[in-house]
């Protein structure tokens, strides 16, 4: 296997690890966003929550307390989010995208 070391990059908007987390490859244009549910408000006022790509929900099964995930894909994350924090129920706590 050809390897090459790499350096990721993650930026703490609030400065809490709990909080919203902007990981980077520094030699590439690769970015992922983690997002806490309790973090959304904040979320949408950085300039992230108008981006595109592939997202995926976090959560449990309400009834059986099992790992649950929702995969989506969107032009505007921001606006989307918002929509699954009023539509999808309360199951999910974390939003993840690429």
């Amino acid at each position: 296997m050809n390897t090459h070391p790499q350096t990721i990059q993650i930026f703490l908007p609030s400065g809490d690890p709990q909080g919203i987390r902007i990981a980077s490859i520094t030699t590439r244009i690769v970015q992922v966003v983690e997002i806490p549910r309790l973090r959304l408000e904040e979320f949408l006022e950085r300039p992230e929550a108008s981006s595109v790509g592939i997202y995926i929900l976090f959560g449990e099964n309400d009834e059986t307390e099992r790992p649950r995930a929702y995969v989506g894909q969107t032009g505007n994350f921001g606006n989307r989010l918002k929509q699954h924090n009023e539509k999808k129920g309360l199951w999910w706590n974390r939003a993840v995208k690429a």
